[in-house]
């Protein structure tokens, strides 16, 4: 199936499936979200813009396109350090989910830290990152998509989970997730809890 905007008579915008029920922790293909072969013959930065205004209003997903080099660093890092902690601000305080991902899938998922502490193996994803190389060869971007549980997560901290992944897989902070993976005596989760925006 395809979207259709009414107030847009472009072709272009109705690329975007609408078969996407959100089941976070789901591994999904591209092809899955979008009508691969009609992004085949636009510009990148067409491409780019088509992916984020689909995802701009939409509940339980949020999506951007990244450049070539940093699709290729956060893939290497994510798999250095596949595991880290990501705070959630909400109500004055925070919470904490308890990021995984899997490279066999390119995603990362994200559960309650409780959640997880209790029983890791029935832990239920509240939201779940996918990497999209795809066009990685034809465009050199590359696609993330948000799924969250739209019960557990709002769209905004949908959109500011993507954010701090960019921070933490692929600038310099990613210290703090190889810390975390690597040297966790060495990992101040109150000075990341501080640090964190």
């Amino acid at each position: 199936a395809m979207v259709f905007h009414a107030n847009d008579a472009q072709p272009t915008a109705r690329v975007l499936s609408t078969s996407t029920g959100i089941i976070p922790g789901v591994s999904r293909s591209l092809d899955d979200v979008v009508k691969l072969e009609l992004l085949q013959g636009l510009e990148p930065s067409r491409v780019a813009s088509i992916w984020e205004s689909y995802h701009k209003d939409r509940d339980g997903v949020a999506g951007v396109a990244i450049p070539l080099a940093e699709h290729t660093l956060m893939m290497q890092r994510a798999k250095e350090s596949p595991m880290f902690l990501f705070p959630v601000r909400r109500d004055g305080g925070h919470f904490l989910l308890f990021s995984q991902f899997d490279a066999k899938s390119s995603m990362f998922a994200m559960t309650y830290l409780e959640d997880y502490r209790r029983s890791p193996e029935s832990a239920p994803p509240w939201i779940s990152v996918h990497l999209f190389g795809d066009l990685l060869d034809s465009k050199q971007i590359g696609l993330m998509r948000a799924e969250a549980d739209p019960d557990r997560l709002w769209r905004s901290e949908a959109e500011h989970l993507l954010l701090l992944l960019r921070r933490y897989y692929s600038t310099d902070a990613y210290d703090r997730a190889w810390a975390f993976n690597h040297a966790q005596r060495h990992f101040d989760i109150d000075s990341y809890l501080d640090s964190c925006p």
